[in-house]
């Protein structure tokens, strides 16, 4: 009764029904008792055809959605490409190579630093991923710029995680030298507690393809981000965060992108589930939401996308 509930009429209040349709899907993806979903299946079900019988436009989309979304749960040996077909959205397991680029062939990547104690320790695990041997530092009183040096060009800037409130106007400084010399970067990073988050959030631009959270909860600003970034491919924990497994992702991706390959999601993450050793490591891994399982932002993407083709504002 409860789940019946949780899923049923959502339509029915237009101030919260997308919120709460981002909820259904959002649940999809953290339920493994498949006599569950059978069930929500089945309840979705009922509420597509109430909608279509209604003429309900509106809610018709929604339900529609919400049983792709669910019935990708249930039936996972579907491909991501049809899924990616029936919702109508741009690939969702990967991010092409050829989309990240520049018009100058260089990825531009930008990440976000505080200057509070967590701050300064992630910076400090942050550069050692760096080796002098494959990217070249230079460094002024607010940021920090890596160019690689081997493999295909990769610039990355990053703030300096000065001391409060200094940190927020070397991010402002160096958005604004961005900005002021059209440096779009495709990758944005945030590093830091969920409380600095929306200092990083109003920096989005529909220009960025990757963003990547290392917050505690980033993921419950889907909404936010997809409303700067559209098309963004995004990566955050629904719990804790961790540099133990920030830092491993941004080296998977930092590895395609010198070899020139795509950004495969599902590659990646059966690599680094390798990598976590321990049950606790694992069990923060799994807080982890790639974008291919993102049903919340799947939700939001596909929803706007069919409103649209069927004439309605979303």
């Amino acid at each position: 009764q409860l789940m019946s509930s949780f899923v049923h009429d959502i339509d029915k209040n237009s101030s919260t029904d997308v919120e709460d349709a981002v909820d259904v899907a959002d649940a999809f993806g953290s339920i493994n008792d498949t006599k569950l979903l059978d069930y929500l299946l089945a309840d979705l079900l009922k509420d597509y055809e109430r909608t279509y019988k209604e003429n309900n436009q509106r809610g018709l989309v929604m339900y529609f959605l919400l049983h792709t979304l669910c019935s990708s749960i249930v039936y996972p040996n579907d491909t991501n490409s049809d899924l990616q077909n029936q919702l109508k959205v741009p690939p969702i397991a990967f991010v092409p190579y050829k989309n990240l680029v520049n018009d100058s062939g260089v990825v531009i990547q930008q990440v976000f630093f505080y200057g509070d104690d967590d701050g300064k320790s992630s910076f400090n695990s942050f550069l050692s991923n760096y080796k002098p041997d494959t990217w070249k530092t230079e460094k002024n009183e607010n940021w920090i710029k890596l160019t690689s040096i081997s493999g295909k060009p990769c610039v990355i800037y990053a703030n300096l995680p000065l001391e409060e409130p200094k940190d927020e106007e070397a991010q402002k400084l160096l958005t604004k030298f961005l900005d002021d010399q059209n440096i779009k970067p495709s990758i944005v990073i945030h590093r830091g507690h969920s409380y600095h988050l929306s200092g990083t959030l109003k920096y989005l631009r529909p220009e960025n393809k990757v963003i990547i959270l290392g917050s505690c909860g980033g993921y419950h600003n889907l909404s936010t981000i997809l409303g700067s970034s559209e098309d963004a491919h995004i990566v955050s924990s629904k719990q804790t965060g961790t540099m133990l497994v920030t830092d491993p992702i941004i080296r998977a991706v930092n590895q395609r992108i010198l070899e020139g390959k795509d950004i495969n999601w599902i590659e990646i993450w059966n690599e680094l589930g390798v990598l976590m050793k321990t049950p606790a490591l694992q069990d923060k891994f799994n807080d982890y939401v790639p974008p291919h399982k993102n049903m919340g932002a799947l939700f939001l993407k596909a929803f706007k996308i069919q409103m649209q083709d069927n004439g309605v504002l979303p």
